[in-house]
């Protein structure tokens, strides 16, 4: 495993990090005790990041972080996100429900955050799928910067969602409010507004968390069939028509697999890594064999400028494929 520094901070972490949405809400499957497993297995792997959300599962994410490192927090640096209100709405779910930015219901869901990671500070809080409104809220942004002052929390960003989309949101989140990360869905099939958010963070000192990196499951060959893509979790529902074509473009990437040297999972990974300002890639898995795959990518060969110039071409000409919009 390698490890980057976040920003302008003295943060540390690692270039694969664990997103525990897949552990924690409704598309688990398994046990909490299976769920704690693969997580203590990443950190064994190298993996000290690892990121979630009150929401998921209802709180049962946070849980799980506090039990797998309730004797060893100070070696890993957790995320979490506050915003969506399923205290009081049933249907919060991360991508739909209400949401509040109000400074009660912050320090509230902080607070409840905390008791559930069995901590008494949290690494990084991202305000979870942010409006417009909430962007430019100033009195939010100032219960975040006291939270801070008050050492519940270490630094704050944005995640953005739900869904790719959201630039002006980011944008405006590391110029306006010097979000410390600002966490997006972007992967080599949907690189908008994402790559839009690179210059930026350079400018802002910004570390870009990147989210859904496998395109739900096409850049890791778990997904083999238009007809295995499910919406679930985080994940919005995308038709068969968007995987058919999904499919179409990940063959036109078996080049970057640098003649078998890695898998399309691993290049995928590496890929993004070429960007100074991504810190982490959140991955996604629920497979302890695919897991250790993941971890391995910052070990594999680099590509070279020339290499990402023909990403971007093709990305730009949609891949190739015909008839795609």
């Amino acid at each position: 495993m390698k490890y980057r520094r976040v920003g302008d901070t003295e943060l540390e972490v690692s270039e694969v990090g664990l997103a525990v949405w897949p552990l924690s809400t409704d598309v688990w499957r398994g046990s909490d005790d299976e769920a704690l497993a693969l997580i203590r297995r990443a950190y064994d792997l190298g993996v000290n990041f690892f990121d979630t959300a009150d929401v998921d599962g209802r709180g049962r994410g946070e849980e799980l972080l506090g039990k797998a490192f309730a004797g060893n927090r100070e070696m890993v640096v957790l995320a979490t996100k506050v915003g969506y209100d399923f205290y009081n709405d049933p249907s919060a779910s991360g991508i739909v429900g209400s949401r509040r930015f109000d400074a009660d219901y912050v320090r509230y869901a902080v607070d409840q955050s905390l008791a559930r990671l069995g901590t008494d500070f949290v690494d990084i809080l991202q305000v979870h799928d942010p409006t417009t409104e909430a962007v430019q809220d100033d009195a939010l942004w100032a219960t975040l910067e006291a939270l801070r002052t008050e050492g519940k929390v270490r630094y704050f960003g944005a995640a953005l969602g739900p869904g790719v989309g959201h630039h002006d949101e980011g944008v405006r989140a590391m110029r306006k409010r010097h979000a410390t990360t600002l966490s997006t869905m972007y992967n080599l099939l949907e690189q908008d507004p994402g790559r839009k958010f690179f210059t930026v963070a350079l400018e802002s000192m910004t570390g870009i968390l990147l989210r859904n990196p496998h395109a739900n499951g096409i850049l890791d060959d778990t997904v083999r069939e238009a007809t295995q893509v499910k919406a679930g979790g985080y994940h919005p529902a995308r038709s068969d028509a968007w995987a058919r074509e999904a499919l179409e473009k990940r063959q036109r990437l078996e080049w970057i697999r640098k003649d078998g040297a890695m898998t399309i999972g691993q290049a995928a990974l590496k890929a993004y890594l070429w960007e100074e300002t991504v810190p982490s890639v959140l991955v996604e898995t629920q497979d302890a064999a695919q897991l250790e795959e993941f971890c391995e990518a910052p070990e594999k060969p680099d590509y070279v400028r020339e290499e990402i110039a023909e990403l971007a071409e093709q990305y730009r000409r949609n891949f190739d494929v015909p008839g795609a919009a």
